[in-house]
């Protein structure tokens, strides 16, 4: 890639999302993406203003595909707000995919702990997702108070995952994320036939 019309914007947040998962916040510097891209600092230029924007666009890339575009997806499967549900347990199940969203989870996680711009960024992500998987809970009929509980706990439940290191095969963390579905979701709630 020696020309800045070859490599994208999405490109330099890739690339940044690499190195922030690998080594941290403070590692994602223009220079050091260059040399990983094999590019002059000139292409990063012409997509990005500083160093603060290709920052913003790591949360921005982050928020779209990890949040907006599984709850996105989960919708437009037109299955039950039960169904949903199931299906957000078992994602993290889903092989290198799940392994790649997690290490970016926790890399965003980590820098938040000592960044205002990406706490925020966290927080409106957790606030989100907790308010899709109660609502989940409440149009399958949960009551209101208990669903904002049981959202709570399948959500910690699945960021736990992303702590947790497994040798479970793709089957045996399918296996687990049933049974955890019929601990975290009330058995009132049934699937549809």
């Amino acid at each position: 890639m020696s020309s800045r019309t070859n490599l994208t914007r999405e490109d330099w947040i890739h690339a940044a999302q690499e190195v922030l998962v690998t080594s941290g916040v403070d590692a994602v510097r223009v220079d050091t993406l260059a040399k990983e891209l094999k590019i002059t600092r000139g292409s990063f230029y012409y997509h990005f203003k500083s160093r603060g924007e290709l920052l913003e666009g790591i949360l921005g890339n982050w928020r779209a595909r990890a949040t907006e575009d599984v709850i996105l997806h989960l919708r437009n499967a037109h299955s039950s707000p039960l169904q949903q549900l199931h299906r957000l347990l078992e994602l993290p199940s889903h092989g290198q995919t799940a392994k790649d969203a997690a290490s970016i989870e926790l890399g965003i996680r980590g820098w938040a702990r000592r960044d205002k711009q990406a706490r925020q960024a966290i927080d409106e992500v957790d606030s989100h997702r907790l308010s899709y998987i109660e609502g989940l809970l409440i149009q399958a009929g949960v009551p209101s108070g208990d669903a904002q509980d049981r959202a709570y706990l399948i959500y910690a439940y699945q960021i736990s995952l992303s702590l947790l290191h497994s040798e479970d095969t793709p089957q045996q963390r399918l296996e687990r994320s049933q049974r955890m579905a019929g601990i975290l979701i009330p058995e009132s709630c049934t699937l549809p036939a």
